[in-house]
């Protein structure tokens, strides 16, 4: 049985306008240490704002900052019984990297639901090359059927891997895969010409992650900046490619402008742009400033129309 609702507005009831990501809680997702990330306390009240900011969905991982952030929402889901917020949580990292072995899924999923109280979808962190999905999937399908999750997604995944995953759940009888959350955002558009077509034809649910492309579309570093030492955007790779592609950040300043010319923020119009998408049920947004906040706000409000999709398509097309 689908769990996931079929239709774009029935997903964003269900799911939420956004997703509550707390890779930010105790570190820097992988990343532990002083000064990294928010603290318990920070973190707890997180939680309690965006609850009362309307978000339904808590986004964590087994494996972000050293297992804090798994620790942090369970003790916020044992003070808020009744929240009827629901909790995702991943698996499939490793520091000797992917693994999605079936002993391991199903040890790290008990291990889960004793840290959070409850596991309602659960995801297939990346792909592991050394376990095929007819290993895999059946540990996740099993969790679904005895009632121990709702319902499970990929993470990471590319076309043939989302292809090869479904065929493999069909063919087995097994119970699908209803999520798929991958990077995505004005620059990074990939999925829009490879995972995006799979997940409307076989109505997926798709909750991408990273849609301000690590703070590049939130106005910050459009003026030459580089990332602190010690900001999440300095731990990844990804975002000297993009600072330093002098093509890339000039369409960067026109956005910037357009926002401006809207009267918000970049951060605000850039996740306005998924808001708008009916090819996305929810983004997962990382926050811990006020200002961060006001983007959320912005995105909800905006008056969107065919022009600002037009001229951010001309922007940023997808490739």
């Amino acid at each position: 049985m689908t769990w996931i609702a079929s239709s774009p507005q029935e997903r964003r009831a269900q799911l939420g306008r956004f997703l509550l990501g707390t890779g930010n809680i105790g570190g820097l997702a992988t990343l532990t240490g002083p000064g990294l990330g928010l603290s318990d306390s920070e973190g707890l009240g997180l939680i309690d704002r965006a609850l009362a900011e309307g978000f339904k969905t808590i986004d964590t991982a087994d494996v972000y900052t050293g297992g804090n952030s798994e620790r942090v929402v369970g003790v916020w889901n044992r003070e808020h019984p009744d929240s009827g917020m629901l909790i995702q949580s991943k698996t499939g990292f490793t520091s000797s990297g992917p693994d999605l072995s079936p002993e391991r899924v199903g040890r790290q999923l008990r291990r889960s639901i004793d840290t959070l109280g409850r596991v309602d979808l659960y995801v297939a962190h990346t792909v592991d090359p050394e376990t095929p999905w007819s290993a895999s999937l059946p540990v996740f399908s099993a969790a679904v059927e005895s009632g121990t999750i709702r319902a499970y997604g990929l993470s990471n995944v590319d076309r043939p891997a989302l292809e090869s995953a479904l065929e493999t759940a069909d063919r087995l009888g097994l119970v699908r895969p209803e999520l798929v959350q991958n990077p995505y955002s004005l620059i990074v558009r990939g999925d829009d010409l490879s995972v995006l077509p799979i997940t409307q034809a076989e109505g997926l649910a798709y909750t991408p992650y990273s849609p301000l492309a690590n703070g590049i579309l939130a106005g910050r570093y459009s003026r030459g900046e580089r990332p602190e030492q010690g900001s999440r955007a300095s731990t990844v790779s990804r975002t000297d490619a993009f600072l330093d592609d002098p093509g890339l950040m000039k369409r960067v300043q026109e956005f910037d402008r357009l926002a401006a010319d809207h009267g918000v923020t970049p951060a605000g119009l850039a996740l306005a742009w998924l808001a708008n998408r009916p090819q996305v049920a929810a983004a997962i947004i990382g926050v811990s400033k006020e200002s961060q906040w006001q983007g959320v706000h912005e995105a909800l409000k905006l008056a969107w129309t065919p022009d600002l999709t037009a001229r951010l398509d001309a922007l940023f097309p997808a490739t």
